[in-house]
């Protein structure tokens, strides 16, 4: 799956741009991608000395009440949050993509159980994006107490922000640029070493049965 984060701001901020959150607190979910995918929106837009984050909630629906509740500039979310903030009347300062699928998997797993589990992920793909208006309802499945995201409807989406592919293995050169990029953020600590960090002999064999 193809993550969309957005940066957001509140119905009656006075930002517009990336570059005038330059100074101001914003709201990131340290851990997750949407809280890298905000730091390298920020960057784009400024000198890092002028990115001013502050740890905040994982949930994004507190991090959206906080927001409206004027607890700092913006923040970053996704789905469902980006159209519960659209509606709400707040501005999307800017966009970015990233690949968010879980890729990990344990020792005792084996190509061929991951090999099953590629082609189910191959044919979610393929059902999705046949028909993306119909799977957005699954959003209301993962906020069930939450009445912003009940509310939505399936018209009220972008769909060009519900983005999936097949799963492919792990480039070695776009493993390399995150690690050192996250590196140079303190993320990160030490070289990247291709063969600790990926098992390419595990997923090539496990994405060539899947292939069968």
């Amino acid at each position: 799956m193809i993550v969309c984060a957005a940066l957001i701001v509140p119905p009656d901020s006075d930002v517009y741009t990336p570059y005038e959150l330059s100074g101001k607190p914003v709201a990131i979910d340290h851990g997750n991608g949407t809280a890298y995918a905000a730091l390298q929106m920020l960057e784009g837009a400024m000198p890092r000395h002028a990115i001013n984050t502050v740890a905040a909630d994982l949930n994004p629906a507190v991090r959206f009440a906080q927001l409206m509740r004027g607890e700092f500039a913006a923040t970053v979310v996704q789905e469902p949050y980006i159209t519960v903030a659209e509606k709400a009347g707040c501005r999307i300062i800017g966009t970015t993509f990233f690949h968010g699928t879980w890729v990990m998997a344990p020792e005792t797993i084996t190509p061929e159980t991951y090999a099953a589990f590629l082609r189910g992920i191959k044919r979610a793909v393929r059902r999705i994006n046949a028909d993306k208006r119909r799977y957005v309802s699954y959003y209301l499945q993962d906020h069930p107490d939450r009445p912003e995201v009940q509310a939505l409807k399936p018209e009220d989406y972008n769909l060009d922000r519900v983005r999936l592919m097949d799963p492919t293995p792990i480039p070695e050169e776009q493993a390399r640029w995150a690690w050192e990029w996250m590196s140079s953020w303190g993320i990160l600590h030490g070289d990247f070493d291709v063969k600790s960090q990926i098992n390419q002999a595990f997923q090539r064999e496990a994405h060539e049965l899947a292939a069968v």
